[in-house]
């Protein structure tokens, strides 16, 4: 009669593929010495390696198929940024994608006093119960935990999901329905910062914010969580420009192509001069493109009171880019704000803000539009303000090089910062 070998008929050991930082050899391998005796085959990077493998592809095969994973976690791995070891975590990580919640696979132990809150390792570990075996000594809760995975399915469970509570038998199908959506995700740790790294830091720091405040965000109730989106949605809705809100800015509209041509007309064919004659020729044309307004620019109580740009006397080419661009500012206002658009019918060979605003407040203007041509040379720049009439502080501003200056683009670009009566 055959006699049967025990050990051939016996169910195949689970192995265990031991991942550790070369800093750690020595606890490495008294833990390796030790399973083997708990009832688990170890992968070990140096046990069946020899010359002429492929090393690299065989540890990617063992972690592909070993029954768990036992990262070695200590003060040498928090201290490195790189090693072989990260890999290999990595490469677990990725395999656990693919098994589900409950399935047991990741098994950290910690052999020294490092703890999870803000390891160097990758969130999976966190999720997952660590064990401690203070310099690699074999301890009962070492063994304990070799008993329960060597016993197979019928023991009780070591889940890499402990934080997930499980609902007790007879619970409520309200506590059923929260444990089917599963765990919140877990806080992220702090970032480090590497020396030489501040800005990149900076980007951590506000990524892990953002990260926090949505674990955050997902441990409270769903009828709370519905109420802060339904809260978010409305503020982000608040904020869109409406088509009739004060909002809108009264120059988004501009003038037609056909009214900008003639801007541009009347802004060439301007002497530059700023005499009472040459304005009061100038808002003559201008009222024409806005016949259904053609008396709005000498309202008392317009909004804006523009004053003719500056230009030194005797420069011509300073005078003529001033000229320009004052008349197609003014007339960009003028058509898209008929009535609330006033000049100042006056010389204007220097810039003068006192008697500007003095003005401005004599007729119940609300912005000062002023400009002028300063310094000399290929120096010289154009310099356009608005002034709240109230406090004479600045609104806006900005200067323009003379030299090749594009009277247009100026233009636009200044009269989309004019703000209107109802603007802050």
């Amino acid at each position: 009669m055959p006699v049967t070998d025990p050990e051939a008929s016996a169910a195949p050991r689970p192995t265990v593929f031991l991942s550790y930082a070369s800093e750690d050899r020595r606890a490495a391998q008294l833990i390796r010495d030790a399973l083997p005796g708990f009832g688990l085959e170890v992968w070990y990077d140096e046990s069946e390696l020899v010359g002429g493998d492929a090393w690299d592809q065989k540890i990617r095969r063992q972690i592909r198929e070993c029954d768990y994973f036992m990262p070695v976690i200590s003060a040498h791995t928090e201290a490195r940024h790189e090693g072989y070891f990260r890999r290999e975590w990595r490469l677990a990580v990725e395999r656990t994608l693919d098994m589900a919640d409950d399935h047991v696979f990741l098994l950290p132990v910690v052999i020294d006093k490092t703890t999870d809150a803000g390891a160097r390792v990758p969130d999976r570990f966190r999720a997952v119960q660590w064990l401690r075996v203070p310099d690699g000594q074999p301890n009962a809760a070492l063994e304990a935990l070799c008993r329960r995975l060597v016993s197979g399915p019928g023991a009780p469970p070591v889940s890499n999901e402990p934080t997930r509570s499980r609902p007790p038998p007879g619970a409520p199908p309200r506590a059923k329905a929260r444990d089917r959506r599963g765990p919140p995700p877990p806080f992220p740790p702090f970032p480090r910062e590497e020396p030489g790294q501040r800005i990149r830091f900076g980007f951590q720091v506000a990524g892990w914010m953002f990260q926090w405040a949505w674990a955050a965000l997902q441990r409270l109730p769903r009828w709370v969580r519905i109420l802060v989106y339904l809260w978010g949605g409305i503020y982000l809705l608040s904020r869109l420009p409406s088509p009739d809100g004060p909002d809108v800015h009264p120059t988004a509209a501009g003038p037609s192509a056909a009214q900008a041509e003639k801007l541009r007309e009347i802004a060439e064919n301007h002497p530059g001069g700023w005499t009472p004659a040459d304005t009061a020729k100038l808002l003559a044309q201008i009222a024409k493109q806005i016949p259904a307004q053609s008396g709005a620019e000498s309202s008392i109580h317009a909004a804006v009171l523009a004053v003719p740009f500056a230009a030194p006397a005797g420069n011509a080419a300073a005078q003529k880019l001033a000229g320009t661009v004052f008349a197609l500012v003014y007339g960009r206002l003028a058509i898209a704000r008929q009535g609330q658009v006033a000049v100042i019918n006056q010389t204007q060979t220097t810039v003068d803000q006192s008697a500007a605003l003095q003005q401005g407040r004599a007729r119940d203007a609300t912005y000062i539009l002023s400009g002028g041509v300063g310094g000399s040379g290929p120096h010289q720049q154009l310099t356009v303000k608005v002034l709240a009439v109230d406090d004479g502080s600045v609104v806006w501003s900005k200067s323009y090089s003379v030299t090749g200056a594009d009277p247009a683009g100026i233009a636009t670009e200044v009269s989309a910062h004019v703000p209107s009566d109802g603007d802050e």
